[in-house]
């Protein structure tokens, strides 16, 4: 890969990013659907935690959010190359905004259960299965090959962004007006990203290639994607950071409360910290646009996380929890950025829906790992938890590095 020197080039690419209308209303709509994703997901895990007192109710929940991401990433992929993503996305959008007004609703009735909140959280999910392979795939059309990189930098910023006020909102609303709050403004935001996404002007046509048979268009994605190595190998590294990584993110109000005794802001400063950190990271990357290393940051991100998660659960004060949060936070910007750049750059134009879908069904594996984290939650606490699945996380990644030492440096076109 080429090395873009001082930095020209991607202040270039930015500028005609930004300057572009229609990528504005899809990066805008996600920017806003980020800040509700993270501000339930708090503000949601606090009220479980409170309520039950169970730490497993909590990871049950999280599972609930994530599963239609492994039930439905490879469909949505193959849905994205056959239809509108434009219509995709809106429909999403406007079927989430009713959930998170029902949801509202009840808890302000003061008649909402943890079975509400877990279907709730099913059917939202639904809309995050179509990120990669609806929206950061128009995205990346829009974009163009040649600036891939940035878009993707771009669009890795805004979500830390929305990670750290979202987290921020959730803690400050649960605390301030309930449950409810955080649902009806959900509600509201979920109302903006329509309107965004209704001005979209350029059409996005299918990927040609696709026949009648969904599933049949499904099963022939993957058999390709199979024979792409480095995709394989890329996508493994995003199911260890899934599965034995992210799933400690469902930990964090437990271990908040039970162990370092916070309050509902304190949680949320925390989730906060750790997203300023990943921001830092990808706006470092979106002003430099490397060429070079996105394999080694790819792969190094996920296990300086491994290790961070692991410091966190062993730590016994908040503020050096506070502090890990900003190692845990780095990592987590040098792996998101890297990671939807190598399966587009990797992919052509026509298996990249698919790629994309196929991304998020290994994201989808996170349920698998939050059940495997709150089984080990239950019976062993939270804090135990979370470190041996750091450890598991780090043990096979250097797994992966063995059987794969090219991923460290890849050779990808159009880089």
């Amino acid at each position: 890969m080429a090395t873009v020197g001082g930095g020209t080039r991607s202040g270039a690419d930015i500028a005609a990013l930004l300057a572009d209308g229609d990528f504005m209303r899809v990066w805008g709509g996600g920017a806003l659907l980020g800040v509700v994703r993270w501000l339930e997901t708090l503000a949601v895990g606090i009220f479980v935690i409170d309520l039950t007192g169970s730490a497993a109710a909590v990871a049950a929940v999280g599972f609930m959010r994530m599963l239609p991401m492994l039930l439905l990433g490879a469909v949505a992929g193959t849905l994205a190359g056959r239809f509108s993503r434009r219509t995709l996305l809106l429909s999403g959008a406007v079927a989430a905004g009713l959930f998170a007004l029902l949801l509202g609703l009840l808890a302000l009735m003061d008649a909402i259960a943890v079975w509400h909140i877990a279907l709730g959280s099913f059917l939202t999910g639904i809309l995050w299965t179509t990120d990669f392979p609806v929206r950061r795939t128009l995205l990346a059309d829009i974009a163009g090959q040649e600036r891939i990189s940035a878009a993707m930098a771009l669009d890795s910023a805004t979500n830390h962004v929305t990670r750290l006020l979202g987290a921020g909102l959730g803690g400050l609303l649960l605390g301030a007006v309930g449950l409810e709050g955080a649902y009806l403004l959900g509600a509201a935001i979920y109302g903006a990203v329509v309107v965004l996404l209704w001005g979209i002007e350029r059409g996005d046509a299918p990927t040609s290639g696709y026949h009648r048979n969904l599933l049949a268009d499904t099963v022939s994605g993957l058999r390709v994607i199979a024979t792409e190595r480095f995709l394989m190998a890329v996508l493994a590294v995003t199911v260890i950071f899934n599965f034995f990584g992210f799933a400690y993110t469902s930990m964090v109000p437990v271990i908040g409360r039970t162990t370092l005794h916070a309050d509902s802001f304190a949680i949320g400063l925390l989730a906060s910290t750790e997203a300023a950190a990943s921001l830092i990271i990808t706006l470092v990357f979106a002003a430099l646009a490397p060429r070079r290393g996105l394999g080694a940051l790819y792969v190094f991100g996920v296990l300086a996380f491994m290790g961070g998660a692991l410091i966190f659960a062993l730590s016994p004060n908040y503020w050096l929890s506070l502090a890990i949060m900003v190692v845990t936070g780095a990592a987590w910007g040098a792996f998101s950025v890297a990671q939807s750049t190598l399966v587009l750059l990797a992919s052509t134009p026509m298996l990249r829906p698919r790629a994309m879908g196929a991304l998020v069904l290994c994201v989808g594996l996170a349920p698998l790992g939050m059940l495997h984290l709150g089984w080990l939650a239950e019976h062993l606490g939270a804090p135990a938890a979370v470190a041996i699945s750091a450890v598991e996380g780090a043990v096979a990644l250097i797994a992966i590095l063995v059987l794969f030492p090219r991923i460290l440096r890849p050779e990808l076109p159009g880089a």
